[in-house]
């Protein structure tokens, strides 16, 4: 099970939790396994206590948080000139693991790091951020916002985050397809190094959507809007279809120097901090053999489509 949970922490009473305190430090507690924490105009600071749900014999996880500088683009888009254009702006914070007798930098605007995504492990059980506003400049409006997940230490099935760049066998190319946020044939026809993210951004034309799973965006953003699937390979947006070549971005550790490849993939990937992390990719023609053999064998744990 994955929840999902936003926090809002703003100066005014009206809007979530408040920071009245130009040098107080406000605590947090986020109980879900994943989610975003947007600070409007931070100051003074705060104090982040991670307690997600975990099984009942496990204690320790790990902690991943990816800061945002700039607005993440759509998760399907058909303009392949579409990307990250914007200017990644400064994060106007320090973030701070809390250890046992001190605090542990975690992430400086000027540390020399450019990798937005950093990650850290329980103590016994425990985990806490401590989160710094930088002083204010001017009156500009400055969002500190970050999104994080929380892992279990325990590897209870195939995770693309932990797996050590192999392919998946064909147990978990079948959980893969059941349970991943998008399901789609597609061809590579890039491949980009991300420092930033530190992983390997594959885009991907999609031949054929099967499934994909979208937050709603601004309506009337039309070129820029997120999609949502009713149905398998129905592409639209509310009543309208787009014609137009659909593509992604899927995101591949770097460790697992990944590029381009020919021909038609079958792509499985799971949302993690914002964006796609590729799960499998079996050739296309592979895996319709795999769909035609469970499907008839009954024991497969979905419908599995080709």
């Amino acid at each position: 099970m994955r929840l999902d949970k936003q926090e809002l922490i703003n100066p005014l009473p009206t809007s979530g939790l408040s920071v009245t305190a130009e040098r107080g430090v406000t605590p947090v507690y986020l109980r879900c396994r994943e989610g975003t924490v947007s600070w409007l105009y931070p100051r003074g600071a705060l104090r982040l206590l991670f307690r997600p749900p975990l099984p009942a014999d496990e204690k320790d996880f790990r902690v991943c948080i990816r800061v945002i500088r700039r607005p993440d683009p759509p998760d399907l888009f058909h303009s392949l000139q579409f990307n990250d254009t914007d200017v990644a702006e400064r994060f106007p914070a320090r973030i701070f693991v809390e250890g046992a007798k001190r605090l542990i930098p975690l992430y400086a605007p000027d540390d020399g790091d450019p990798r937005e995504l950093r990650c850290f492990r329980s103590r016994r059980g425990r985990a806490a951020l401590y989160v710094e506003a930088e002083p204010e400049e001017g009156t500009k409006r400055r969002v500190a916002m970050f999104k994080y997940e929380a892992r279990s230490l325990v590897r209870r099935h195939y995770d693309p985050a932990t797996a050590e760049c192999r392919p998946c066998s064909e147990s978990e190319l079948e959980l893969a397809f059941c349970t991943s946020d998008l399901v789609s044939k597609g061809i590579i026809v890039g491949s980009e190094q991300r420092e930033d993210l530190d992983t390997t951004q594959l885009t991907l034309r999609l031949t054929n959507l099967i499934r994909a799973t979208a937050a709603a965006t601004d309506p009337s953003e039309e070129e820029n809007q997120y999609f949502r699937y009713e149905i398998d390979n129905t592409i639209g947006t509310g009543r309208r279809r787009h014609p137009r070549s659909l593509h992604a971005h899927v995101h591949v550790a770097s460790r697992c120097e990944a590029g381009a490849g020919s021909g038609e993939f079958l792509i499985m990937a799971r949302r993690a901090l914002g964006r796609y992390h590729l799960v499998c990719a079996p050739r296309a023609h592979e895996w319709k053999e795999l769909a035609k053999r469970r499907n008839a064998e009954g024991t497969a744990h979905c419908l599995l489509q080709h």
